[in-house]
C-alpha cells in the first residue's frame, strides 16, 4: 500500500513538472523587436572643430603653394579656409597673394579688413603679429597703386560715354587702377569713337587725352593762298568736282552710320546701368562700335576728299590776276556737317 502511494505521488509530481513549466512559458509576453537608435546630433563645438580641421588642412596646402611662389593657386585655398574657419591670419595671406600678383586694389582692401577687425578680449600672439604685419605692409601697397585721368576733347562731356576695360568710367575724374595695361574707349552720342591702350606703371599718375576728330564743336577757318599768276586749266575744275562728289557720298555714309550709332546708343543707355550691362546691352555695345567705326571712316573720307578738292582749286593756275581774284576759302565744320565757301 505504501508502495502504491509512493508511485502515485511520483506520478503527480511528474505531471506537475510537465504541466506547470509549459503553462508559465505560454503566459510570458512576446519579446520586443530590437530598435535602431539614431546617432545623436553633433554639438556646436563638434561642428566647430570639424570646420577648424578642414580649414587647417586647406591652410597648410595653401601655405606650401605660397612659399613655392604659386600665388594664383594659393589664393583660393586661403579663401576657402577662411570661409570654413575665419581667422585674420588667413586674410593676411590672402592680401599677400594679391599683392604678389599685382592685384593691388584687392590687396589693400584685404589688409584694411585685417586692421579693422575687432580683437578678442585676450588676443593671441599670432593674431597680434598678423595685425602688425598688415599695418606695416599696407603703406607700400597704397603708394604703388597708380591713377588714371581721361580727358575727352571734342563733344561736351554730357554727350560722351567713357569705358575703361569694358566698364563705365566717370568723366574728368581720376581713378585708381591696378598697374598694367588697360583699354580706354570713348563713344560720342554723334557716333564718334576712339580707343587707346594705356600702360600704368606702379605708383604713377597718368593723364591721357582722347580726341574725337570731326565730331568736335564747329569751327571756321580761312585760308588765304599765295597769289598765282598762271592760268588755271580746265582739268582742275573737273578734278575738284569729282573730289567734292566723293566727299559728299562719304559724308552721306557717315551720317547714315552715325544715325545707326545713335539708335544703338539709346539702347546702350537703357541696358547698361551703374556699370552693369544686360546681354542685350553688350550686343548693342558691339554694334555701336561697328557703326561708329564706319561713321568715322565716312566722315574721314569726306574730309580728305573736301581738302583735296580745295587744294586743287587753290593751287591750280588761274586765268585772272591775283589782285582782281581775291581768292579765299572758308571751311565750316559743325558736328557731322562740313561746308566749303570760297571765292576764286
Amino acid at each position: 500500500m505504501n508502495r502504491d502511494r509512493r508511485v502515485s505521488l511520483a506520478g503527480a509530481v511528474l505531471s506537475a513538472a510537465l504541466v506547470f513549466p509549459s503553462s508559465s512559458r505560454a503566459d510570458e509576453p512576446p519579446a520586443a523587436e530590437p530598435t535602431t537608435t539614431p546617432p545623436p546630433e553633433p554639438t556646436e563645438e563638434e561642428v566647430r572643430e570639424e570646420k577648424r580641421a578642414v580649414a587647417l588642412e586647406k591652410g597648410r596646402r595653401a601655405m606650401q603653394l605660397f612659399r613655392a611662389g604659386q600665388y594664383v593657386e594659393a589664393y583660393p585655398l586661403f579663401r576657402d579656409a577662411d570661409e570654413q574657419f575665419h581667422t585674420p591670419q588667413l586674410v593676411l595671406y590672402m592680401a599677400r597673394c594679391q599683392d604678389k600678383r599685382g592685384k593691388l586694389l584687392e590687396a589693400r582692401a584685404l589688409y584694411e579688413r585685417t586692421l579693422v577687425e575687432p580683437l578678442p578680449g585676450a588676443p593671441s600672439e599670432s593674431l597680434l603679429r598678423a595685425r602688425q604685419a598688415a599695418a606695416a605692409e599696407i603703406g607700400p601697397v597704397r603708394l604703388r597703386i597708380p591713377t588714371l585721368a581721361v580727358d575727352v576733347r571734342g563733344p561736351p562731356p554730357t554727350e560722351v560715354t567713357l569705358f575703361v576695360d569694358g566698364e563705365l568710367w566717370p568723366m574728368d575724374e581720376p581713378r585708381e587702377l591696378d598697374p598694367g595695361k588697360h583699354e580706354v574707349e570713348a563713344l560720342a552720342r554723334s557716333g564718334a569713337r576712339t580707343t587707346r591702350e594705356v600702360e600704368l606703371p606702379e605708383g604713377r599718375s597718368v593723364s591721357i587725352v582722347l580726341r574725337l576728330g570731326l565730331f568736335a564743336k564747329g569751327v571756321e577757318r580761312t585760308i588765304e593762298p599765295a597769289p598765282i599768276e598762271p592760268a588755271r586749266p580746265t582739268w582742275s575744275l573737273v578734278a575738284a568736282s569729282g573730289l567734292f562728289s566723293i566727299g559728299a557720298l562719304a559724308l552721306v555714309t557717315g551720317v547714315v552710320m552715325g544715325g545707326l550709332t545713335l539708335d544703338r546708343r539709346g539702347m546702350l543707355e537703357t541696358e547698361c546701368v551703374q556699370q552693369r550691362c544686360t546681354p542685350a546691352g553688350f550686343g548693342a555695345y558691339e554694334q555701336t562700335k561697328t557703326f561708329a567705326s564706319a561713321s568715322n571712316l565716312g566722315f574721314g573720307a569726306a574730309a580728305i576728299a573736301a581738302a583735296a578738292g580745295v587744294s586743287v582749286l587753290l593751287f591750280a593756275p588761274s586765268t585772272k590776276p591775283a589782285a582782281a581774284r581775291g581768292a579765299r576759302v572758308e571751311l565750316d565744320v559743325r558736328g557731322g556737317f562740313m561746308a566749303v565757301r570760297g571765292v576764286f
